[in-house]
């Protein structure tokens, strides 16, 4: 377990001990069972039997996926299919008399529940919550088997068809038991709260809060009960209050209006998410027979197609992330306090605004962002395409009905969103049809959002393509969201602000926001030359200053979100890092990469400062010329040191980035960063080891073909390539060709290495190193990323005359995507070539390791 993960743990712990495990108010009971169940992926439908024997299945705890390991392996696939939990729920004397509820708060992606042998209900869908009124299945008093069917099977029916994200299967969000009184607050709208909150008016002049209820009375008779709303400012002082009078006729529901105002609330906003807390109490007689407590912030918002995004009157860039809700080491089984844990890391690095994508998310995050002050984008998984049927367009339908009334009542809400990237991967065989229903459903999905919730406006993210606007698209939602990665999926920097400028000026009413952009970041990958698709740090950090220009050049963008805060699993990707996207801010076990304090420096109102050289803490290099090393920072005025060498002091510049040109040592290179900050001194220090190499070096290793350095987690350094060199290394060929592994990247089978293999060298002549005399050994690293089939690439390899390789076929042997390393002991009295002898094709290789063993010097 890493330090990271098991300080993540402890957060977590500490975040629940802090919390009673049963939650009694008057008559209404409320507390998790999420220990003490059985699993098993035995399909067998006599599970839900009492009586069935389940003493051989795995214990667990929820939350719990069965995924959590699957999709990291390297089959190219991960199960997807039915599975079983089992669980007994003792009910004491606490529950007589009561209605009882479970109630789940995500399972995906099918749930059927049994209790005590009877089917109790069937949900469809994996991100939103859903209950069931189990009280006439159950016996109080005694022990009831809780049995529940699991399926995150493909279904053509039910978003998302497919993602670039998992679909965990499980149940995996917390599981809850609920006992309140046959009079009570409804439970079974849609799994919502029963109360829909909003601000109606909020001018300073008239301040109200509208609570909109729903009772249900299921005591079988006529009941006369009193519907108390006080609201409470931060210090618990009453501040507004009103009740109303209900006459409850048997079995039925009844609803209530209240309005009640509030002189001179303070605004809730990201600088200042002031909270009230509205406490909602059912009493008939006196006698208290249920309650609620939520909260509620006073703010308004709108969106100007050409002056951006205003809250409370006043502008406000949306500054911006994407947010995935599994982490490493738990997949999407993540427990409460990891997710207030991620927003508190957003919030922190100086964001004002998060989309949670693409699916609603844990209760947890809602009820952070509200206290954190952070403003949120939520959506509904309809990504990629649709399928044409009643039964899709009624489970979004239905999926989007519960998101809001679920999450309605949260002040960090601004936006409600219902496709993401809809046309990205439409099948061809009944394209035009797909894109006309798709336009129909968005109409039908946009009514359901305005008819559910009329506070807040619609939005749809769009992939770069104009399809959107031909089909019409582009004119359903209120606000319009761009997913665009010029420079990374396609060409330039640039291309991203003659894209946004073209959409302004064609569509001058639709207020845009970029809802996502970013390029890959692995901390092993470096380069001083940087490129399109090699996935080092450097690259990502140039795509985003560039971002963070143009889009501070354009103020009718409303707003922004990086892909993505954190790295998150997606099994189907090669990348890198296979089966992981690499465009977080953060590593999959939270850890900070650079980029990140280029966005904290730029909007964080703390003091930052940082020296970039972290994720470049060991370096190589073959001459003396200086390195570029930068600082981050928005303190007025920055002096770096080096060895206890003053370098000098600098302003950061536009980006809040100061950079200085340094001649390293051979060794450890100590750097310490100084500033003030209102007369206070704010530092950083770290260190970067830096190695020279040469031809006498015992050690020379060569990411063949690429652009980058790569550091190994045995801390070698494989040096990007280049051609030969008298008195050094390099290949030998006039009609050479680099050849990279598409994007994504390919993932290469029986290694951890794969940017090792991800580049090579097509049509080498040879490789000479300029070695001393000695013994050495040479690692030779091969594989196949093209489609050729057996026999039309065979070549073979010598060094210094001998066969090191004989007619070697990579795709017959060991076969396509396959690591073939071929390691040679050779001795030579000064110098190593190489040559590549073809047969059939071209000869191709992917790094080169020379390691000196014995006759040193």
């Amino acid at each position: 377990m890493s330090k990271n993960i098991f300080f993540l743990l402890l957060s977590a712990i500490l975040f629940f001990s802090a919390k009673p495990c049963l939650a009694q108010n008057s008559g209404h009971i409320n507390y998790t069972i999420n220990d003490n169940w059985r699993f098993t992926f035995a399909d067998d439908p006599n599970s839900s039997k009492p009586e069935f024997a389940d003493r051989a299945w795995e214990r667990v705890n929820i939350p719990h996926t069965w995924n959590l390991k699957d999709v990291f392996d390297d089959e190219f696939d991960y199960r997807r299919g039915g599975a079983w939990y089992r669980r007994s729920l003792p009910l004491d004397a606490r529950h007589r008399g009561k209605r009882i509820f479970l109630y789940f708060e995500g399972t995906n992606q099918i749930a059927d529940v049994f209790v005590n042998g009877e089917k109790a209900g069937q949900h469809i869908g994996g991100y939103t919550a859903f209950v069931f009124d189990i009280t006439d299945l159950v016996r109080v008093g005694g022990q009831n088997l809780i049995a529940v069917r699991v399926d995150n099977s493909f279904n053509p029916d039910i978003p998302p068809l497919t993602a670039d994200f998992n679909f965990y299967g499980g149940i995996y969000r917390n599981v809850r038991v609920i006992a309140v009184d046959p009079v009570h607050i409804k439970i079974t709208d849609h799994a919502s709260s029963g109360l829909q909150i909003s601000t109606p008016e909020v001018n300073g002049i008239r301040n109200t809060v509208r609570i909109l209820g729903k009772l249900e009375n299921a005591s079988g008779r006529e009941r006369n009960v009193q519907v108390v709303s006080t609201i409470l400012d931060a210090q618990g002082r009453r501040v507004g209050e009103s009740t109303s009078n209900v006459k409850a006729r048997p079995d039925s529901d009844f609803t209530f209006n209240q309005i009640v105002g509030v002189p001179n609330p303070k605004l809730w906003s990201p600088d200042s998410p002031y909270l009230y807390t509205i406490k909602t109490i059912v009493k008939e007689k006196g006698r208290v027979l249920d309650s609620r407590t939520d909260t509620v912030g006073f703010r308004w918002f709108n969106f100007d197609p050409e002056k951006g995004f205003f809250l409370n009157g006043k502008p406000m860039m949306l500054n911006g992330t994407n947010r995935h809700q599994d982490i490493s080491g738990m997949g999407n089984a993540v427990p409460d306090g990891f997710h207030v844990r991620d927003l508190e890391i957003i919030k922190a690095a100086g964001f004002n605004f998060v989309r949670l994508a693409h699916y609603p998310q844990s209760p947890s995050v809602l009820q952070a962002a509200d206290r954190l002050g952070l403003l949120v984008w939520e959506e509904i998984p309809l990504v990629n395409y649709i399928t044409i049927s009643p039964t899709f367009n009624r489970n979004s339908e239905q999926m989007l009905v519960e998101m809001i009334r679920q999450h309605r009542n949260h002040a960090s809400i601004i936006m409600w969103g219902y496709m993401n990237e809809i046309f990205l991967r439409v099948p061809k065989e009944n394209e035009e049809n797909i894109r006309i229903e798709t336009v129909k459903l968005a109409k039908v999905l946009n009514e359901v959002s305005h008819r559910e919730d009329p506070t807040r406006p619609t939005t749809i993210a769009f992939h770069g393509s104009e399809i959107y606007n031909t089909t019409g698209l582009g004119d359903v939602a209120d606000i319009t969201g761009w997913n665009l990665y010029s420079g990374w999926y396609s060409k330039t920097f640039e291309d991203f602000g003659t894209f946004i400028d073209d959409q302004h000026k064609r569509y001058p009413k639709r207020p845009l926001i970029i809802s996502e952009y970013g390029a890959n970041g692995d901390q092993r990958l470096h380069s001083r030359q940087p490129r399109r698709f090699d996935s080092t740090i450097e690259y990502q950090r140039m795509f985003h200053e560039s971002y963070i220009s143009q889009i501070r050049a354009r103020p009718f963008i409303a707003g922004t979100a990086i892909w993505n805060q954190f790295d998150f699993a997606v099994e189907a990707r090669g990348e890198t890092i296979p089966h992981l996207n690499q465009k977080g801010m953060y590593t999959y076990d939270r850890k900070p990469k650079d980029i990140h304090y280029l966005y904290k420096a730029n909007l964080s109102k703390s003091p930052v400062l940082h020296i970039a050289t972290r994720d470049w803490a060991l370096r190589g290099s073959t001459t003396y010329t200086p390195e570029k090393i930068e600082v981050y920072s928005n303190l007025p005025e920055v002096e770096l040191f080096h060895n206890g060498s003053s370098l000098g002091k600098k302003k950061p510049e536009d980006l809040n980035k100061a950079t200085w040109s340094v001649e390293m040592f051979d060794g450890k290179n100590p750097f310490v960063a100084k500033g003030f900050s209102n007369g206070k001194v704010i530092s950083d220090s770290t260190d970067v080891v830096y190695k020279f190499f040469f031809s006498t070096s015992d050690e020379i290793a060569i990411n063949v073909g690429s652009n980058a350095q790569f550091i190994d987690d045995k801390k070698t350094i494989w040096l990007s390539d280049n051609p030969y060199r008298s008195g050094s290394w390099g290949y030998l060929g006039e009609s050479i060709k680099t050849f990279y592994s598409e994007s994504p990247d390919r993932n290469v089978l029986g290694t951890l290495d794969d940017p090792l293999f991800q580049t090579m060298q097509e049509n080498l002549e040879g490789y000479r190193f300029d070695v001393p005399a000695g013994d050495y050994q040479v690692d030779l690293l091969f594989t196949e990323l093209k489609t050729n089939k057996p026999g039309e690439r065979v070549f073979s390899l010598k060094i210094n005359g001998e066969v090191v390789i004989d007619n070697l076929d990579l795709a017959k042997s060991p076969g396509f995507q396959q690591a073939f390393i071929k390691q040679s002991r050779i001795n030579t009295k000064g110098g190593l070539d190489i040559e590549f002898i073809p047969i059939k094709g071209k000869p191709i290789i992917s790094g080169i390791k020379v390691m000196r063993i014995a006759g040193k010097p």
